[in-house]
């Protein structure tokens, strides 16, 4: 009868140059990747489910998109770069360029929002439109990490 570590030395030098090539990811195809990459940031979630992750998609899709709708509901404003002030060594003022660039980033709620004029006036002081700024600063941003991770999955980095 063998010992345990017998058995364990004889299973591990048989099966060690053995691979599942199911866990292997496989890049898409180059189109694919662009479509991907474009959809995700249109709509956040598309990417994933171009490339067929389903699960990932829905909870993106939500996480995000909920964000941003809750800062809008939060009197959260949408930020456009606006004209530095007379003596200013930039022509625009940047910390709304960050702004605009963090809230873009959530793709065509951005851009419906603000042909629709949801959180272009600004409202009377109420004491959430922090809050508000900051979830839909929050949607942008993570939307561009999303896109990122479709791009990953879509060129065969991870599964």
């Amino acid at each position: 009868m063998q010992t345990r570590e017998g058995i364990s030395e004889n299973v591990g030098a048989r099966y060690a140059d053995r691979h599942l090539a199911l866990d292997e990811p496989r890049p898409f195809p180059i189109a694919l990747r662009g479509v991907a990459v474009v959809a995700g940031w249109l709509v956040p979630g598309a990417g994933h489910l171009i490339l067929r992750r389903y699960g990932r998609a829905a909870i993106f899709f939500v996480t995000i998109v909920g964000s941003f709708a809750l800062g809008l509901a939060l009197h959260g404003r949408l930020y456009w770069p606006t004209v530095a002030e007379p003596g200013s060594m930039f022509h625009y003022d940047l910390i709304t360029i960050l702004w605009c660039f963090a809230q873009i980033g959530s793709g065509l709620c951005y851009v419906i929002s603000y042909l629709l004029g949801l959180g272009t006036i600004p409202q009377p002081w109420t004491p959430t439109f922090e809050y508000g700024n900051t979830f839909m600063f929050l949607a942008g941003l993570l939307n561009y990490l999303v896109v990122h991770d479709a791009y990953d999955i879509a060129a065969g980095r991870k599964r």
